[in-house]
């Protein structure tokens, strides 16, 4: 197999687990995302067994326990790892993706803003030959002040006293003023104008920078994915040699364990989300104004986990119970990465599910995903979300973090709806949003090569999935 001998290192877990650090770092909340992620320190990576080890295991039943659960052990941190390398290059991607927004957004601006400028300094130009114009016939007429021929050569500083002047009537201090006006708005409109460009200049520097920082991170996702395949075919095999089975039920259970670690993981943030939403629901009651948040929140309502959507619901609005673990049967080993589930056909009726409709339409080829896509070819996670809510009539703002801060209305996981938008990251910034269809799955643009999937809830739960969904 290529990996042999006690001197073999899981190299997943040194290039995967680097990437773990990024999960705790927040995220920047700045209009600009410009921030370079800092440096993580590499742990040392643990040793596969040899095979001498594994021979040595075999001779007791506690040592085949022991080497069994080393082995069981390395195997979910390796899962973990890769976990980790897959949010921290969705991080990276949402970062470039908004960066690309902020960038096309101040384009847009210094664009306005020369146009301004120019057609400012247009009025300027012609207020300018109307005061020459009229300097000319009070020179004409002998009543010319010395001090309008400073004006008339470039110089505004002496407007408002020639202006001013008792010579000349009420309409020629209306074209003297209007003229100070036009240099003033022009003057202030070419400031701007410079102001604004200098601004895109610099979001086009960070907009490469965070181009850089997204391939490194996918780069880097992609390795730790090859290289724990690589890990898991040798551990695999010890597991059989020492469990005296085959590779494939070995296969199986790691799978189940690796689906059981998920599944919990999905339970512990529904059942936090539920008691979060229980324990503000005992506050508002017992206060006798409540707050427009917790009015915001319909505590009452009944809950159904992503998780378990067919949980039968409370009797009182006490926190729902989070949903008891399925145990999993062995099935064939899934892919490291989900691949793209069949689009479900949703049910009929509501705006949402307009919206999940069109995501679902999107779903693999010819679309594909793409850093600051909006459509109608390519799309990143908040693009596809905006687009697909447009085609439902309902216009939501551009990033992950701008679509669940203004949406009306936010529930607990527990109580998500299809059409409900999932976040993962760190309030108030978040780094990537997804369009819950129910049954335990999200649609998504997920990243450049997987591109616009269907995906288990669980399997991502670990990534930093936000308890709080929101509702349009």
């Amino acid at each position: 197999m290529g990996l042999t001998g006690s001197g073999r290192k899981a190299a997943v877990l040194c290039t995967a687990v680097v990437l773990l650090g990024s999960l705790t770092l927040p995220a920047q909340a700045a209009p600009l995302p410009g921030t370079a992620v800092p440096a993580v320190t590499v742990p040392a990576s643990p040793e596969i067994p040899s095979p001498e080890e594994i021979a040595a295991a075999k001779a007791s039943e506690s040592a085949t326990a022991d080497q069994v659960t080393r082995i069981d052990r390395l195997l979910a941190d390796a899962a973990a790892a890769q976990e980790a390398s897959f949010a921290a290059a969705m991080r990276a991607n949402n970062a470039y993706g908004d960066a690309l927004v902020t960038l096309e957004i101040r384009r847009d601006a210094a664009t306005l803003a020369s146009a301004k400028a120019a057609s400012a300094e247009a009025e300027q130009a012609k207020t300018r030959k109307q005061v020459g114009q009229l300097a000319g016939d009070l020179y004409r007429n002998g009543g010319l002040n010395p001090a309008l021929s400073t004006f008339v050569s470039g110089n505004g500083d002496t407007l408002q006293q020639a202006a001013t002047l008792e010579a000349i009537s009420a309409g020629r201090s209306r074209a003297f003023e209007a003229a100070e006006n036009a240099a003033s708005a022009a003057k202030s409109l070419t400031a701007a104008a410079e102001d604004a460009n200098r601004a895109a200049d610099d979001a086009a520097k960070s907009a490469e920078d965070r181009k850089v920082d997204a391939e490194r991170a996918n780069a880097a996702r992609t390795k730790a994915v090859s290289e724990a395949k690589a890990q898991r075919t040798v551990l695999v095999d010890q597991l059989a040699s020492l469990r005296n089975t085959t590779v494939a039920l070995e296969s199986a259970r790691v799978d189940a364990l690796d689906r059981q670690r998920a599944q919990d993981r999905l339970a512990a943030v529904t059942a936090a989300a539920a008691s979060q939403a229980a324990d503000q629901a005992a506050a508002a009651q017992a206060t006798p104004a409540q707050s427009p948040a917790a009015q915001n929140r319909p505590a009452a309502q009944t809950p159904a986990s992503p998780a378990s959507p067919a949980a039968p619901a409370p009797a009182a609005p006490a926190a729902p119970a989070a949903p008891a673990p399925v145990r999993p049967e062995l099935v064939t080993p899934p892919p490291a990465v989900p691949a793209p589930s069949p689009a479900p056909a949703p049910s009929p009726g509501g705006s949402n599910q307009t919206a999940i409709s069109a995501a679902l339409a999107k779903v693999g080829s010819p679309y594909f995903y793409k850093y600051g896509g909006s459509g109608p070819l390519g799309f990143d996670c908040s693009g596809l979300v905006q687009n697909a809510f447009a085609a439902a009539g309902k216009y939501l703002p551009r990033t992950a973090a701008q679509q669940y801060a203004q949406a009306p209305v936010h529930v607990p996981l527990s109580q998500a709806q299809p059409g409900d938008l999932l976040v993962w990251g760190s309030a108030p910034d978040f780094y990537h949003v997804g369009i819950y269809i129910g049954g335990g799955r999200v649609v998504q643009a997920l990243n450049p090569e997987d591109g616009i999937t269907v995906t288990d809830l669980a399997w991502m739960a670990g990534m930093q999935l936000h308890p709080t969904v929101a509702r349009y």
